[in-house]
C-alpha cells in the first residue's frame, strides 16, 4: 500500500480506476453486442460491475461482500459492502453515475466529482443517496442496512433479466464513463458531459445513427452493423424520450 495514507484510500483510488476503465452501459441488454466476445466492451450494468469491482478489490487483498439496493422501489441494484478502519461502508461502483467514493453505513456524508454532488443520509433502517446535478436533488438509490445473504444476491443477479424486474436502463442506450477530467455520459438522445466547475454541454442525438455515432466518437465502441440493424426498438423507442 505505498503512496497511500490508509485501506480506504486506496479503495477510493481503485473506484476512480474503474469508472476510468469500466463503463456503465447496457449495450448486452439492448442486444446490440454480447458479452465475453473479444470484440465486445468491457463493463455492463450495475451488476456486471460490482462483480468486476469485487474480483479487483479480492486480487489486492481487500474483502468486499455483495448486497442489494432499491432503484425507484424495486430491489434492482448491486452495491458493495466494505468493512475498513472499524467502519461499514458501501461502494456503489455498479451506478451510472460517478459514484467514486465509498458511502458510511452509519452516518451522513457527501462529496462532489465532475460537478455533481453525492449525499447520503441515514433514514432508519436504511442509507438514502442523493444526487445533486444541474441544481436539482433526486433520490438515486436506497441501501438496506440490513444486508441481504450474498447467495440471494448472487442468484437475483444470475436472473436480473428474467422479466421479473424492471430496469431504468431498458428505454434506449446507456453509455457512460469518466475521460479524462469529464464524466460523459450517453442517455437515449442525449449525451452530457460533466465536469467540476463548469455549466454541463448537452448534446442533442435525435437520430438512432447518431447515438451510435457518438458511441464510436466519444468513448471508442464500434458495433456490428448486424446487431444495430437487429433492434426493432431503434425507431421508435428510443425517439422523444425525456431525461
Amino acid at each position: 500500500m505505498s503512496g497511500y495514507s490508509s485501506v480506504m484510500d486506496r479503495v477510493h483510488q481503485l473506484m476512480l480506476d474503474e469508472f476510468r476503465s469500466v463503463p456503465f452501459h447496457n449495450l448486452f441488454y439492448l442486444g446490440l453486442c454480447q458479452a465475453g466476445r473479444a470484440d465486445s466492451p468491457i463493463g455492463g450494468t450495475c451488476s456486471d460491475k460490482v462483480l468486476h469491482f469485487r474480483d479487483r478489490l479480492s486480487a489486492r487483498g481487500i474483502q468486499a461482500r455483495l448486497h442489494s439496493a432499491f432503484i425507484n422501489g424495486q430491489n434492482c441494484h448491486r452495491v458493495l459492502v466494505l468493512d475498513l478502519e472499524g467502519e461499514r461502508y458501501f461502494a456503489d461502483v455498479g451506478n451510472g453515475w460517478p459514484s467514486v467514493r465509498l458511502f458510511p453505513a452509519e452516518r451522513d456524508s457527501s462529496y462532489s466529482a465532475y460537478g455533481i454532488e453525492f449525499l447520503s443520509y441515514r433514514n432508519g433502517d436504511w442509507l438514502n443517496i442523493y444526487h445533486r446535478k444541474e441544481g436539482r436533488s433526486s433520490l438515486s438509490v436506497r441501501i438496506p442496512l440490513t444486508l441481504m445473504e450474498e447467495e440471494q444476491v448472487e442468484l437475483a443477479i444470475q436472473n436480473r433479466f428474467d422479466g421479473a424486474t424492471g430496469y431504468p436502463f431498458d428505454d434506449g442506450i446507456r453509455f457512460a464513463q469518466v475521460l479524462g477530467d469529464a464524466f460523459v455520459f450517453l442517455k437515449r438522445d442525449r449525451l452530457r458531459i460533466f465536469r467540476a466547475y463548469r455549466d454541463v454541454e448537452t448534446i442533442a442525438l435525435p437520430e438512432w445513427r447518431d447515438q451510435i455515432a457518438a458511441l464510436e466518437t466519444r468513448f471508442g465502441i464500434t458495433l456490428s452493423d448486424v446487431n444495430i440493424a437487429k433492434r426493432a426498438f431503434a425507431g421508435s423507442l428510443v425517439q422523444g424520450c425525456q431525461l
